[in-house]
């Protein structure tokens, strides 16, 4: 009986990492479907939070287990990873929507030179009739 204590409650074994991964799995599928209605600085910064999540998961149960606790290590991992993923998700949205806004002012000051020189080149050839019909 101890041993069988021992392997279950050890989270490895005998399906304690199923159990510990269902939270974290159907959190990530309600934050997928719950991302239909998400703006995209939300998308983005909740995507970013949970690709640091998965990934200071990994490293923190990586080095939690060399010191002989990976479920800590784990758990320490996934917030800080979630911390400075979700920072960095806004950091590129931010980026993204700056970009885009600066495309958009160069488009606008395209189309606003174009139409300048076109209503130059109207002036200019009002005046170039003026003087031909004067010059008659």
């Amino acid at each position: 009986m101890q041993d069988t204590l021992a392997t279950t409650d050890s989270g490895l074994r005998g399906g304690g990492l199923l159990r510990r991964a269902a939270v974290p799995l159907l959190l990530a599928v309600a934050l997928v479907v719950g991302g239909c209605t998400m703006s995209e600085t939300q998308q983005r910064t909740v995507s970013g939070a949970g690709i640091g999540a998965a990934a200071g998961a990994a490293g923190g149960a990586l080095f939690g287990a060399i010191a002989g606790v990976p479920g800590t290590g784990a758990a320490i991992g996934a917030a800080a990873g979630a911390a400075l993923g979700g920072a960095g998700g806004y950091i590129y949205d931010q980026q993204k929507k700056r970009e885009a806004s600066d495309a958009e002012a160069a488009r606008l000051r395209d189309e606003n030179e174009q139409l300048r020189l076109r209503q130059e080149n109207e002036e200019l050839r009002r005046q170039l009739q003026q003087q031909q019909q004067q010059s008659q």
